[in-house]
């Protein structure tokens, strides 16, 4: 292995041409199918089979003008189609896709019309253009209608990039959508925009360096593109696609017949140096800083057009983010956060798992990493082995070492068969996972979903296994649609590679919509109903054919309006029955006749029953900003004192654009619990957060977000005595479980230089702020802080310099 890595070190140290050395003059030669007019293809009329011409030595700078000659001789593409809210109308605004291939690359150009004055873009930060206008590009490479490579450009060319997956799309999102794409994966690509009095261009190219497609010298691809317009809040898409079908990437259109692509060495290498400096209290005047720096970095080597292996050693987490701040209202169910580390997003879609068995943020600080990902016809291999740090052990002393294997079939055009083996061993403690899973669509519109999976856990406490078992059935439809599901975990089921928040449960479910569009030029654009039920048991309880724990009922009415504007209300009923066992470590006091006050177990309350109401407002994306407002206010199971409790909570985000170069974002979460029993609080939490940025060009930007947490949660009381709770520690002894609350600030401040995934500079600053003991913003101390500079630099293998200029550099 090591000898195969110096071998491929020393072809990259001999290929590498980097972006500053001057380019050879080049000479445009079209290949002969090339040299005639370009063919129209229009998607309306159901023309979807494009062939795109190869060109040989075009001279094109990315700049957003579509000026030069090659671009009258590309594929064009007419004719859209809207998708949502309404689908199978005319577009209302024109868009033309202009698209031909190099041998190392693809491009696209695009000119898109609108009325002056109505183009939504800023100069964001790269992801974050979904409240602008945009163009998406979906590359299905290996043509087996599931996934897609997704790149996506807004009129100023800011890029969002990521992978699209059928299993992306959740109950009433769009399937069009940015909001449906994988975002977290970065390629490594170029693009460029230009805002017109009456539209937008944006020119792209997409190497096949940064993409993987199937073996073989002739390549057909699914190829599909999508315009989402904020004026309107339409999605158009080229191939039309219906909203009743199953599956969307299915619907998409062709490439067909390219050529001659060449991808050379695939070889990136990215070094980086990252060192901090973290300070805490020391004494009551003083202040410790420590410093420390890393080494590490990312290689990642296209061992095949369809396999890729990536290798890490000390990735950081300097590039994260501060995650936002949950409110846990219900004690059950944990937290659950994104991964957003480069190296365990990049081909992420391999290990697509149900019941999120895989769940990357487990692996904490990996001391080195190595992953496999790629396909071959018809079966997708996902294989990641990675040793963590020590710290992150039980004992503090063994490095834990994760291994995991997803390998999934297609079946036909539209359905898969898969099976998953997660392991993780630490020392002599070790938990093992395999399961199998399987999605058959049939009749267009129907589909059935099994999934098993069987756990094997070892540690102090001995050996114990458990079982997950999921059926699920459903069918899409314009105008009726449903999905039922039953869900069975047991007591004993545990993942350490995966992330499953809650077990010793067992689930039904069905969803019913119903969905209602309006005339054309109307003041509704849309509707639907909602109507979803479910009754949850425990394991045993199910087993025993018991009564359900939980029953609840729901019927959400949404809307989309004219010129984008969305509202929803949901009324909701509950039945809840409060589960003893997870309670017998709790107890409470008991007047004796003596005088005396003794100490006896808790005893759960009764059933209750409740009813709330919650319903949300969205605003169009104006030129200077939009909003979202939710709220929700009634009764709910308060879990904790096991009682009913008045809940009224909102959240307000506004995204604030001043200037193309400004981005204002605020986000106010509020939650209260009144007892219902007498009215008094029982909890405040409070998480106010903005975030403001200044982006100086596309890639440098500066960042500050600035978070709040309040939360106060009374102590908790025996809601048939009033008396205080116990909590029964190990050595047996009890105490009160008293009041808690907590007043915490923080601030970040980044300072990045990103001008192509994997070449970065981070200068950024944290602070962490504590006033829990006076409850009182301005008497908050600090209680510590770092600072971190990161660097890393992409060195990729035989790349040429591409010329870039224009606004939408």
């Amino acid at each position: 292995m090591f000898f195969l890595l110096a071998a491929l070190l020393q072809q990259a140290a001999d290929t590498l041409t980097l972006p500053s050395r001057p380019a050879k003059a080049p000479v445009v030669v079209a290949a002969p199918d090339s040299v005639v007019a370009s063919r129209t293809y229009s998607g309306r009329e159901g023309q979807l089979d494009v062939r795109p011409p190869l060109v040989v030595g075009a001279d094109v700078a990315l700049d957003g003008r579509l000026d030069e000659t090659v671009w009258s001789k590309a594929a064009l593409l007419t004719q859209f189609t809207s998708h949502n809210p309404v689908d199978g109308r005319p577009e209302q605004d024109s868009t033309e896709v202009r698209i031909w291939y190099a041998s190392d690359a693809i491009y696209v150009g695009v000119r898109a019309w609108a009325p002056p004055g109505t183009v939504r873009a800023t100069l964001a930060e790269r992801d974050r253009i979904v409240n602008d206008d945009w163009i998406a590009f979906q590359f299905d490479t290996f043509n087996d209608r599931r996934r897609a490579f997704t790149f996506a450009v807004n009129p100023l060319g800011v890029q969002a990039d990521g992978m699209r997956s059928e299993q992306s799309a959740g109950p009433g999102l769009s399937r069009a959508s940015l909001a449906v794409v994988d975002l977290s994966q970065d390629y490594v690509w170029q693009s460029a925009g230009q805002l017109l009095d009456d539209g937008f261009t944006v020119e792209a190219r997409i190497p096949f360096k940064s993409i993987r497609f199937q073996m073989g010298d002739a390549q057909d691809w699914g190829f599909q593109v999508v315009r989402q317009t904020q004026r309107t809040g339409f999605q158009d898409t080229w191939a039309p696609t219906s909203r009743s079908l199953q599956v969307f990437s299915a619907q998409a259109g062709y490439l067909r017949g390219m050529t001659g692509m060449k991808r050379g060495l695939v070889l990136d290498l990215v070094p980086t140096s990252t060192t901090f400096a973290n300070g805490a209290p020391n004494g009551a005047d003083s202040w410790k800083y420590g410093t420390r720096g890393q080494f590490g970095g990312d290689v990642r080597w296209g061992a095949t057009a369809n396999f890729t292996v990536n290798g890490t050693a000390n990735p950081d987490f300097s590039q994260v983010e501060t995650d936002v701040g949950q409110i846990p209202g219900d004690p059950r169910f944990a937290l659950f956060f994104p991964e957003l580390r480069p190296f365990f997003v990049e081909g992420s879609e391999q290990f697509d798992a149900p019941n999120q068995l895989v769940y990357t943020r487990r692996i904490v600080q990996p001391l080195g990493a190595v992953k496999v990902t790629g396909k071959i016809p018809n079966i997708d291999i996902g294989f990641l082995s990675a040793v963590d740090a020590a710290r992150t052990s039980r004992d503090g002393r063994t490095n834990p070492v994760y291994n995991i294997l997803r390998v999934r079939r297609d079946i036909g055009t539209q359905s898969s068969a898969g099976f998953l083996v997660t392991d993780r061993t630490e020392g002599r403690r070790f938990n093992r996972v395999a399961g199998v899973d399987s999605r058959l669509n049939f009749a267009k519109v129907y589909n059935v979903e099994v999934r098993a999976a069987t756990s094997l856990t070892g540690d102090s406490a001995g050996t114990r296994s458990g079982q997950l078992l999921e059926l699920n059935h459903g069918r899409t439809g314009r105008a009726w649609g449903y999905r039922s599901s039953l869900s069975s975990f047991s007591p004993q089921f545990e993942t350490q590679s995966g992330f499953v928040n809650r077990t010793d449960f067992v689930r039904a479910q069905l969803f019913q919509r119903f969905t209602r569009f309006g005339r054309k030029g109307g003041w509704w654009d849309q509707q639907q109903q909602f109507v979803r039920s479910s009754a949850l048991w425990s394991y045993e309880g199910f087993q025993e054919r018991g009564s359900p724990l939980e029953v609840t009922a729901a019927l959400d009415n949404s809307f989309v309006l004219r010129g984008g504007w969305r509202a929803s209300i949901t009324p909701e009923v509950q039945a809840v029955a409060f589960d003893a066992r997870r309670y017998a470590s709790l107890a409470t006091l008991l007047p004796t006749a003596n005088g005396r006050v003794d100490t006896v177990a808790f005893i759960p309350n009764g059933r209750q029953f409740t009813r709330a109401l919650q319903f949300s407002v969205n605003t169009p994306q104006w030129r200077r900003g939009g909003a979202t407002l939710s709220a929700r206010r009634g009764t709910e199971p308060e879990f904790f004192e096991t009682a009913t409790a008045t809940r009224t909570e909102m959240e307000l985000s506004a995204d604030l654009r001043p200037s193309p170069q400004l981005r204002v974002s605020s986000l106010v979460r509020y939650q209260q619990f009144l007892r219902a029993r007498d009215g008094s609080v029982f909890s405040t939490q409070i998480v106010p957060r903005l975030r403001t940025e200044y982006q100086f060009s596309r890639a440098l930007f500066a960042r500050l977000i600035v978070q709040i947490e309040s939360r106060d949660r009374d102590a908790l009381r025996d809601p048939r005595t009033e008396r205080p709770l116990l909590t029964r520690a190990a050595n047996g002894t009890y105490s009160a479980i008293g009041r808690r609350k907590s007043l915490l600030g923080r601030a970040d401040w980044l300072i990045s230089y990103l001008p192509s995934p994997g070449t970065v500079i981070f200068v950024g600053y944290g602070s962490a702020l504590d006033a829990s003991l006076t409850m009182r913003p301005f008497e908050a101390e600090r209680v510590s802080d770092g600072a971190f500079v990161k660097l890393s630099y992409l060195f990729r293998a035989g790349v040429p310099r591409v010329s870039q200029s224009g606004a939408g550099r």
